[in-house]
């Protein structure tokens, strides 16, 4: 194990390092905020992660892609610094304003990621889809003009372009929390309870990402992604984006608005399966294409984990008061890895009893009619 190199005191936008207090025999170090950020080597990852007191430890795992790396943890106060070495782990306090002290742990394992395999062959029968018909839906109209997104899309060139810019604004409306759910699971409820300071998790940039491109004849869909040990793990087994159909591509790509990214490789974008594909085969290649400029290694490094389970809704249509279509009284498809367990509960607690299972490319990735 690595000892304590150093502790950092953030002052007016410097880094000054300084020996931290220690409690319980560890270090300490000081937040305001709840949120906090982490460095890998040089990359930064913004925001993306809770600092929870009520977890003891609160475990903070670092996928290492050199045989040792500098990792900086950083809250809006405080900040701090060890270099480790893949299977190391280091302990350490955060101080908030309320009093409690939440006991924090980096742990680190070295970067790997193996392609996952799926069934190439057709179903029998495809299953019965349903997505967004056209533009001629009065819901998301007002979407559009209430948030003059026209304005956002003037000038793109094609498909992609327009994509990237609507995903961008979603991704710019609130920052991420994943502590906070809506009001309502509409994107127009959401970003009204936006405007009046809220914020939301993984979940509300995905519903808000697709009611946006669906609104631009772009079919889309939420999608849900789901760790390998959903079962067992008590936290933390799933993340939420989306996946829309690019017609100048004609294929189905995936957008992430918590971290306003595309995956691409060689100029084609990616679907969650490829996006796994090139993770595990190609990531000297992969691009994290970004209007907000993501980290690439911080984002594949997050996102790994969470590609393997994948569902969506059976019926993406937009607007209230529907009634939603299903399969066998099953409203999503879950798409599983070859020779995997089918999963039937998610963190522990929770039944996943609303899909049917496939292992088959063809029927998850179907073009939308």
């Amino acid at each position: 194990m690595k000892t304590l190199l150093l502790a950092g005191l953030l002052l007016s936008g410097t880094t000054a390092f300084a020996q931290s207090s220690t409690y319980q025999g560890l270090p300490v170090i000081k937040a305001h905020a709840a949120q906090a950020d982490y460095r890998l080597g040089r990359e930064w990852v913004r925001g993306n992660w809770r600092i929870a007191p009520e977890a003891s430890p609160d475990v903070l795992t670092l996928p290492l892609h050199a045989a040792k790396e500098a990792v900086v943890f950083r809250t809006d106060q405080d900040s701090i610094r060890y270099t480790l070495r893949p299977g190391e782990m280091q302990r350490f306090y955060v101080h908030l304003d309320d009093g409690r002290y939440a006991l924090t742990e980096l742990r680190t394992t070295a970067f790997a990621a193996e392609p996952l395999r799926f069934d190439g062959a057709r179903p029998a029968a495809p299953f019965a889809f349903r997505y967004e018909a056209g533009r001629d839906n009065a819901y998301l109209a007002q979407l559009r003009q209430q948030y003059h997104l026209d304005a956002v899309v003037q000038g793109a060139k094609n498909d992609t372009e327009r994509a990237l810019r609507l995903l961008h604004w979603v991704h710019q409306q609130w920052n991420h929390n994943g502590s906070n759910e809506p009001t309502k699971n509409d994107a127009l409820s959401i970003l009204e309870e936006v405007k009046q300071g809220k914020q939301f998790r993984c979940v509300e940039y995905g519903i808000v990402a697709t009611s946006c491109l669906n609104a631009y004849g772009l079919k889309s869909r939420v999608l849900g992604l789901k760790t390998k040990d959903v079962e067992t793990t008590d936290s933390g087994a799933g993340h939420v984006l989306l996946e829309t159909w690019l017609p100048d591509q004609q294929k189905w790509v995936l957008l992430d608005g918590q971290w306003d990214v595309m995956p691409v490789l060689r100029g084609k974008p990616l679907n969650a399966v490829e996006f796994q594909q090139a993770i595990a085969r190609n990531c000297k290649d992969l691009e994290i294409r970004s209007l907000s400029g993501t980290s690439k290694m911080g984002y594949v490094t997050w996102i790994a984990p969470y590609l393997y389970y994948l569902d969506v809704k059976f019926d993406n249509r937009e607007g209230l008061g529907l009634e939603r279509g299903n399969v066998n009284g099953k409203s999503s498809l879950m798409l599983v890895p070859a020779g995997a367990k089918e999963p039937t509960v998610f963190q522990v607690r929770y039944p996943i009893n609303y899909c049917v299972y496939t292992r088959s490319l063809a029927a998850f990735y179907a073009k939308p009619e």
